[in-house]
């Protein structure tokens, strides 16, 4: 599977599970886990926050329902928050 098609099942997961957010935590820690769990697939976290960029800059986040994708200040913290608007 595709690191940019992992990334949209992801936060199309999180938004079925109540969560409108996605950090840069998410992408560096949690979704190679994610990856792993669900398609026994090993990507760096550089590489699925590498994809996320695109995807973002690209707005190929339509293609998993998300209309948009809207960055959070984060108050002070060295991570970034985006809310995955639907």
């Amino acid at each position: 599977m595709k690191t940019k098609e992992m990334i949209l099942r992801y936060a199309k997961y999180r938004i079925a599970q109540g969560v409108d957010t996605i950090s840069s935590i998410d992408i560096e820690d949690n979704l190679p886990k994610y990856g792993k769990a669900l398609w026994n697939t090993v990507r760096l976290p550089s590489a699925y926050s590498r994809e996320w960029r695109r995807i973002r800059e690209n707005r190929e986040y339509l293609k998993a329902g998300i209309k948009d994708v809207e960055e959070i200040k984060s108050s002070g913290e060295s991570y970034k928050i985006w809310r995955l608007i639907v």
